[in-house]
This record gives structure tokens, sequence and C-alpha cells, in this order.
């Protein structure tokens, strides 16, 4: 239920497949994400997923080099995750 991908050097065509695979989670409560590299682009698409997921509970993303931009867009998609 729980997966840490912490300081694993994983950027934004990472962070992707990552979005790519949390479309069809049913199991993944917990992500961590922190101290990688996975940028605006990475870090909005994997935030896009949460409109459809509603098995992740936790996300973490701190320390990803998400610009403002990317903060934004991501607190906006957030606003219509239940």
């Amino acid at each position: 239920h729980t997966l840490y991908l912490d300081n694993n050097k994983i950027d934004t065509k990472g962070a992707i497949e990552i979005s790519k695979s949390l479309l069809t989670n049913t199991t993944l409560h917990i992500l961590n994400l922190s101290y990688n590299n996975i940028g605006t682009e990475g870090a909005v698409k994997i935030a896009k997923t949460l409109c459809t997921n509603t098995t992740l509970h936790t996300l973490y993303l701190c320390n990803n080099n998400i610009g403002i931009e990317g903060v934004v867009e991501i607190a906006n998609i957030l606003r219509t995750n239940t």
C-alpha cells in the first residue's frame, strides 16, 4: 500500500510513466516522490491522475523543482479531488 521512491533521480519522463500507472492503480495509498527532479510537467501529470484515482491518499512531492505555475495548477486540480 506504500511506495517510497524518494531520492531516486526520477525526472519528468519517469514521473509521466508513474502517472500512467496511477490511472489504473487500485492498491497504492501512499506514494513518496520527494527529493527527485520531476519538475513542473511531471508533477502536474501526476496530480491530474488524482482526478480519477480514488485509492491514493498521500502524495509527497517536496524538493522536486516544481515551479510556482505547477503549484498553482496542482492546487486547482486538487479542488476537484474527492
